[in-house]
Parts: structure tokens; sequence; C-alpha cells
């Protein structure tokens, strides 16, 4: 009867004991459970907190395994069911905390954003600006070489307009007596000067005053007549846009009306028999041109 009441007593300590397992597994997955629900419940915010959240859930799992250990044991595993709670509470701060972070970035990066969107706005209008204002150079560049142009043309038209034309142009060969006195010669080998003379057209466009006329002699050969010494030189025939030679130059006092303009060329040499020819420039045009033969 002893035995059996002893071991009755036994038993009723398992059982109790059993119990009180049973009581602590439940509380142990009851509190880990609602761990695991509110930790899951914070995911999907962005990876970053996921895989913070994910390695919590980890440590918990450890922490449970541990404490389920105590249990079997029968060690106290009260304590540390406490300390698995409390760990629960820091890993909620630390995602709280975590949240409060995305969302200033988040904040931060709506204002990025939002400056990001008004400097592609004002750089669309500078652009477009600066467009206009380059197709505005662009007109005013074209309109200005255009005006250039005809300014040009009408420069052009306007030195033409103002070239002096002549006429009547001769050439009086002849040679020159050691008195100073000249006598009229047809014969090259007798001739040492030439008096090149012409009359004036009217021309009411250029102001009355001194006008100077570029005489160029051409030879039989195509040589321009030509001693720099003489006054001989080099002009711009601005028709052909190129330069000539010219032998010498006659001016006159131009009022607009018709006169009569000598110049003369002695090189100190003879001639050469032939035929040749004389053109005048005024003003960079040519305004007359003429010829004669020495025989």
């Amino acid at each position: 009867m002893v035995s059996k009441y002893k071991t009755g007593q036994e038993l009723d300590t398992a059982r109790i004991e059993m119990n009180e397992q049973k009581q602590a597994f439940a509380e142990l997955d009851t509190k880990y459970n609602d761990a695991v629900a509110q930790l899951e419940q914070q995911k999907g915010l962005n990876a970053q907190l996921d895989e913070k959240i994910n390695q919590q859930l980890q440590q918990l799992e450890q922490n449970k395994s541990q404490i389920e250990t105590l249990i079997r044991e029968k060690r106290d595993y009260k304590s540390a069911l406490a300390r698995m709670e409390s760990q629960k509470q820091q890993y909620l701060a630390e995602i709280d905390k975590l949240k409060a972070e995305v969302g200033i970035l988040t904040e931060k990066n709506t204002q990025l954003t939002s400056e990001n969107q008004n400097l592609s706005t004002s750089l669309n209008e500078t652009q477009t600006r600066l467009s206009e204002e380059s197709t505005a150079k662009a007109a005013l560049i074209s309109e200005k070489t255009q005006l250039e142009t005809e300014r040009q043309v009408l420069s052009k038209k306007v030195d033409i307009a103002s070239a002096i034309r002549v006429k009547n142009i001769t050439v009086k060969a002849v040679d020159v007596r050691s008195s100073g006195k000249e006598k009229s010669k047809s014969r090259a080998s007798k001739v040492d000067k030439l008096n090149i003379c012409f009359v004036t057209e009217p021309n009411e466009v250029v102001p009355a005053g001194e006008e100077t006329f570029y005489l160029t002699v051409i030879d039989p050969t195509g040589a321009t007549l030509a001693i720099e010494s003489l006054g001989s030189g080099i002009a711009q025939d601005k028709r052909n846009e190129q330069e000539f030679r010219f032998t010498t130059t006659a001016t006159c006092n131009y009022q607009n009306g018709e006169s009569n303009v000598c110049g003369a060329w002695q090189p100190g040499q003879n001639f050469v028999k032939g035929k040749y020819e004389v053109k005048i420039f005024n003003k960079g045009y040519l305004v007359g041109t003429g010829s004669f033969n020495l025989k």
C-alpha cells in the first residue's frame, strides 16, 4: 500500500510537471507567434527594412529554440521568455526608427524630385529662350549681311557714278629740243615725250574740286610704260578688283563741267614703233581709252 501510495504521488507530480511544460510551451508559442506577426506586419516598406526584419525573425527563432530547451530541462525559462518579449519591443523600436529615417529620406527624395522637376522646367525654358535668341541672332546676322551686301553694291554704284568720264583723248608725240621747244614727231626714234590730253564730261554727282586721273600707256609689246622715279605706280581697278600699273597722272580743278586736262610722259629714252594704247582711270574706274601709232 505504501508503495502504491508513493507511486501515485510520483504520477501526480509527473502529471503536474507535464501540465506545466504544456502551459510553458503554449505560452512560448503565443509570445513567439505574436512577435512574428508584429514583425511581419512591418514588411513591405523597402528592401532595407525587410532585410532587417528577416534578421530579427531569425534571432527570435533561435531564442525560441533556447527557451524550449530550458522548458524540457525544467530550468528557469521565465526570465528568458521575458528577455524575448523585451527583445521584440527593441526590434519594433528599431523598426520605428528605420521607418522614421525612411520617411525623412522619402520626404527628401520627394523634395529633390520636385526640385529636379523645377530645374528641368527652368532648363527647358532657358533652352527655349536661347533657341529663340539664337534664331533671332541668326536672323539679325542674315539681315546685317544682306544690308552690308546692299551697302557694298550701293557704295560701288556711288563710286561708279562719281567717276568722271573723259572724251576726245589725243596723244601728241614730240621731240623736245635743247631750248625746251617741242616739235611734233611721228617716228618713234625721234620721239622722247608724249603729251596726253582729254576733255572731262559733266558729272553733277561729283563735288567741285581737284581731281586726279591715272594715265596708263601700253606699248606695242603689251607692257605698261612705267618708271617709278618719274611718278609711275600701282593703283586699284575697282571694277575688276585687281591692281594695275599706271604711267603717270594728270590733275585738274574740276567744276562739274567740261575741262581740258593734259598729262605728260618723258622717260628720257626713245620709244619703239607700233600701236600704243592709252587707258585713263578716275577713282579706280576706267573712264576712257584711246590709241596712237609711232612709225
